[in-house]
């Protein structure tokens, strides 16, 4: 058996068992929750759950989920919800299942619903088992979250299935408060729908624009709204930095003919000042995770909404403009 498999095998063993300790050592809190690890899908749940339970957001603000490490503290708020929702298929840390499975929690995997599945967006290297793709009844293709991009809150589709599929968890959990998950839920879908025209209506005059991305995360969002990067530089957070590096963007940027590089707030704007300096390009910043954004049950739009005008300030500004 190779050696990999068999420390990989002890490493599980050894957390399993030091999770079992911990968790004969937390404390049960009075209130139970919603919890998840992406924001955006806490603002979601936020929405629906308004009024009848809080929501808790596992993951630090402005923390990236990737090399995330669960504290006990983290463990503690899952052992004390009412349910847990995952994007599921590893986005989350690999250990998070196996703690919900032990502690015998309910969750949402939302990518294993039928719905949410079929709006799935390929990554480059995307892989469908076309023995499975025959089985159209079961819809049983292969998913990866390497090969389909994971960050499904930024699709206005799968924000409204999601918010479906929590409605519906709610109130199987909490059936006397069907009414106000009701309300909640059709004020929700009524207020996206309206926020979705009023966002289709600022992106007309920008639809044709060409932009590059630092951070490959946006194909909902882009796909939904029809507007067209013509690149990105990294397929994950952070960038290189070296001379020939930063040539090889800058270059990029002006074959391209692109009028705006958007960067994120954890990378470092000096490099982005560094590689369009000289040029007609200009710099713009984008929030995929809603970082300054409360919880609340208007958070989700809100989020949305910073998102589309982000857009909007960097690829409205005239070219040759700094």
């Amino acid at each position: 058996m190779n050696m990999n498999i068999i420390l990989n095998k002890k490493k599980i063993n050894f957390f399993t068992i030091l999770v079992i300790i911990l968790l004969s050592l937390l404390p049960t809190l009075a209130n139970a929750t919603i919890v998840t690890m992406f924001k955006p899908l806490g603002f979601i749940a936020a929405a629906i759950a308004d009024g009848i339970t809080t929501v808790e957001v596992i993951t630090p603000n402005g923390t990236t989920i990737h090399n995330y490490s669960l504290r006990p503290l983290d463990i503690m708020k899952i052992k004390n919800s009412d349910f847990v929702i995952l994007i599921g298929n590893n986005a989350e840390p690999i250990f998070l299942k196996k703690i919900i499975d032990h502690l015998k929690k309910k969750y949402i995997e939302l990518i294993s619903k039928k719905r949410i599945k079929s709006l799935l967006i390929c990554n480059s290297k995307c892989f469908i088992d076309k023995k499975k793709q025959k089985n159209t009844l079961q819809n049983n293709y292969q998913i990866n979250n390497i090969s389909y991009d994971m960050h499904i809150w930024l699709s206005p589709e799968i924000a409204l299935e999601s918010a479906t599929i929590i409605h519906n968890m709610l109130i199987t959990i909490m059936p006397k408060k069907k009414i106000l998950i009701e309300k909640n839920f059709k004020k929700f879908k009524r207020s996206l729908l309206a926020l979705d025209n009023t966002i289709r209506n600022n992106f007309v005059s920008i639809k044709q624009k060409k932009y590059f991305i630092f951070h490959d995360a946006y194909k909902y969002f882009e796909t939904y709204y029809k507007l067209h990067p013509v690149g990105y530089f990294k397929k994950y957070p952070g960038i290189q930095t070296g001379a020939r590096s930063l040539y090889e963007i800058r270059n990029q940027l002006i074959d391209k003919k692109a009028i705006c590089i958007f960067t994120e707030p954890q990378f470092n704007a000096d490099i982005i000042d560094v590689i369009i300096r000289g040029t007609k390009v200009h710099k713009g910043f984008l929030d995929p995770l809603g970082v300054t954004i409360p919880l609340s049950k208007d958070s989700y739009l809100k989020f949305l909404l910073q998102l589309s005008n982000q857009y909007v300030r960097c690829l409205k500004i005239p070219q040759g403009i700094k």
